[in-house]
This record gives C-alpha cells, structure tokens and sequence, in this order.
C-alpha cells in the first residue's frame, strides 16, 4: 500500500513528533547536502578557510554585527538574538620577531602566478619562472634573495608578514610581491641544502575551544546549502512542524552554505536534529571541536 502523502496526512505525523515534510524534503533535494572540504594543500592563504570568521554577517547587512543569529519559533516567529561566543570564538596572536627558515613558508597571500593552481612553490616556480631556478648554485640563491620585492627581508617594516591558522598549521607570508623569487630561492636553497633564516611579524589565528563548546552546549549546529528553494524549503517545514531554528552565514569558500543551529533544550528541535543526523547533513558543531583537537596537536 503505498504511503499517504498529503497536507493532513502530513499535519497527522508531525503532531505526534515526525517532521514528514523535513523527510520529504531531505529525499527530493539531495543538494540541500553541503559537504566540508579536505584540508586544502594549495599554496593559497585563501584556500583555508577563515574559520575565526565565524558569526560575522554578510556586507549586505551593515547594522548587524557579529554574533548577531537570526531564528524562527512559533511562538516569537523571525527573531534575532546575540551569541556572545562569536565575538571570543578565536584568538590572535601578534608576535613582532619570529624567525624560521624558508623552507618553513608553504604559500603566498598574493603572485602574478594563480595560486589555487598549485599544491607547493616548487611547482609554481617550475611552470612558470624556470629562468629563476636554471642554475642551482649559490649565486643563483643570492640573486633570488636580492630581489627587493621580497620585502619580509628587505623592507621590515613593510606591511609583509607571516600568517598561521593553527587549525591548518601551515605558515604563510602574506606578501605583496616576491613570490616567485623567494619561491625560487626556497627551491635552490632546499637542492644546496643551505638554511636562509627570515625574521618577521607574524599572526597566529587559534579557535576557541570554550565557545566552541558553550554553543554546542545550547545548540546541535549543522550545515545546509543556502540555495533558495531549498532554504524557502527548509523554512516551511520548520513551521510546519513547530520547531526553532536559528540560523548564520558561513565564512568563504562556503558562502554556498549556512549554518543551522537547533536548541537543545526544545524537543521538535531535538527531532529536527536527530533527523539531519540520520539523513547524513554535515555536524559543523563537531567538525569545530575536531578542529579545535587537531590545533592542540604538535
């Protein structure tokens, strides 16, 4: 017998507790599934993903500041409310002088070359600067360091520094030029077996595990596509069944995605997040407190 599908077989079942019109939902449109990346391995700062950026709103609404959440209930309808975690959601680090060997920078911030396209300098220089590295030899290495636009050496109190995100912890130099020349220099110094320390500002991003923690302790948090239809989607079934949502933008490169907080404390929203779970929808709350495990590992 085939299973009845209709407003008031609908209104039926999410009055004892099943979201039918959430199941149909996560059946039919299977893109409402947004999938968190692998680790990036390109040379591009940018392709790490600014998590210390969480809780900020898009630039469309000036008024609002970070940590400000919108949701929906069906006893307040839209509402919005602060999250004061957002604003402690990170820390940064500024140390003046800090010193590694170039073998140490994995990327750039910016290059003539297109950064995304590369999974180490040694690639970048080999495609497309070979002039810079067709001697490996000593001279060769001083005429790469030479070059004035790498101004982390030649220029220290340029705005060039280095940048790490510890959930990534892989040093990179946000730059303004050089990239190719100290590339190339990285690459002959690695062949001579020569050490070229570097001296500089850096900022070192970390999560915050105590935020972290205290949203996970008020809210299951997952992540769906923020595509129209599926969100205008995803709304009607949440008022269907009488549950509160809140919900934020995601940092680049997932502005593709938002965020889904759901209470803890509510029990339609409890079922709510049983049946993301079960449907396999990303737990961006856990995959923060993983990232959070993987910073405090050395």
């Amino acid at each position: 017998m085939r299973r009845l599908e209709s407003p008031i077989f609908d209104g039926i079942r999410e009055k004892f507790g099943q979201p039918a019109k959430l199941l149909r939902l996560l059946t039919e449109r299977q893109d409402i599934h947004v999938a968190l990346k692998p680790t990036s391995t390109l040379i591009d700062v940018n392709s790490v993903v600014a998590w210390h950026k969480l809780g900020e709103t898009p630039r469309s609404f000036p008024r609002h500041k970070k940590g400000d959440v919108h949701g929906w209930s069906s006893t307040k309808g839209f509402f919005h409310t602060h999250r004061p975690e957002y604003d402690q959601i990170s820390s940064c680090q500024l140390i003046e002088q800090w010193a590694c060997d170039i073998q140490e920078v994995y990327g750039f911030a910016c290059s003539k070359s297109d950064l995304s396209k590369f999974s180490s300098t040694d690639a970048m220089v080999e495609k497309n600067s070979l002039e810079m590295i067709n001697e490996i030899t000593k001279a060769k290495l001083a005429q790469n360091l030479a070059h004035k636009e790498i101004r982390i050496i030649h220029a220290p109190q340029s705005s060039d520094f280095f940048f790490i995100y510890q959930w990534d912890k892989r040093v990179f130099l946000m730059n303004n030029g050089g990239s190719h020349h100290f590339a190339a220099a990285k690459f002959i110094a690695n062949r001579l077996a020569i050490k070229v320390p570097l001296k500089g500002k850096i900022r070192i991003y970390s999560l915050n595990p105590l935020a972290i923690a205290s949203l996970r302790n008020d809210f299951d948090i997952f992540i769906i596509s923020n595509k129209p239809d599926v969100c205008n989607a995803f709304r009607e079934a949440m008022k269907s069944f009488k549950a509160t949502w809140l919900w934020h933008a995601l940092p680049i490169p997932y502005d593709n995605a938002q965020a889904v907080l759901l209470p803890r404390n509510e029990q339609r929203s409890i079922s709510v997040s049983k049946t993301l779970r079960q449907a396999g929808i990303v737990d961006l709350g856990q995959y923060l407190a993983d990232l959070c495990k993987r910073q405090d590992q050395h």
